[in-house]
């Protein structure tokens, strides 16, 4: 009788440990939808602001911290919208698109990074399919920026090239590949004329 009890005691225990790891599992679910939903929510709030205020030209790479949103980035061929915000943390990436802060906001290579796959928000899990000619939007406080898909190609981790500054106005998305943690998934767009 005593083991029956112990037994009943020991799956009761199970059951409770497993609802609980469940209820975490879906609290930190909700939590990273309704960041990114507030993300957007604030940044389509700004866009519509900028929009009906002159533009002052600042710099506005120079104001930007950690952590600030930049933008959006559509993908409609991927059916992507998501939020951008300056830097790369693995904080960010949780939420958001994160923005290279060492490259350009508007004029020049601008250099965004996410996750492809995991339990947090993985924007670019669909980026390996884009074909050259599909269209990128870039839309910031700034304006909207379209761009084509001029390259998708897997380069080394350590590839730094591809996040440096060029004349032309290009966007560089970056995520890992899946089974190769040396590699990278590199899609290049071309701002359309």
């Amino acid at each position: 009788m005593k083991k029956i009890t112990s037994l009943k005691e020991t799956c009761l225990l199970v059951l409770l440990l497993c609802f609980v790891i469940i209820l975490l599992l879906v609290t930190k679910s909700i939590y990273i939808e309704n960041k990114k939903q507030e993300l957007i929510e604030n940044i389509t709030t700004m866009l519509e602001q900028n929009e009906s205020q002159e533009e002052e030209q600042i710099d506005k790479k120079q104001e930007l911290k950690i952590g600030d949103e930049i933008g959006l980035i559509v993908i409609p061929s991927i059916d992507l919208k998501a939020t951008i915000v300056e830097g790369t943390t693995q904080e960010i990436l949780k939420y958001a698109v994160g923005h290279f802060e060492n490259t350009e906001i508007w004029d020049g290579n601008v250099a965004l990074a996410s996750h492809n796959r995991g339990s947090y928000a993985h924007y670019f899990s669909r980026i390996n399919e884009l074909k050259n000619g599909e269209e990128i939007i870039y839309i910031t406080s700034m304006g909207e920026r379209r761009y084509r898909v001029t390259e998708n190609v897997i380069i080394g981790e350590t590839n730094v090239e591809v996040l440096e500054n060029t004349e032309d106005n290009t966007i560089t998305l970056i995520t890992c590949v899946t089974g190769r943690k040396d590699k990278r998934q590199c899609i290049k767009g071309k701002k359309i004329n």
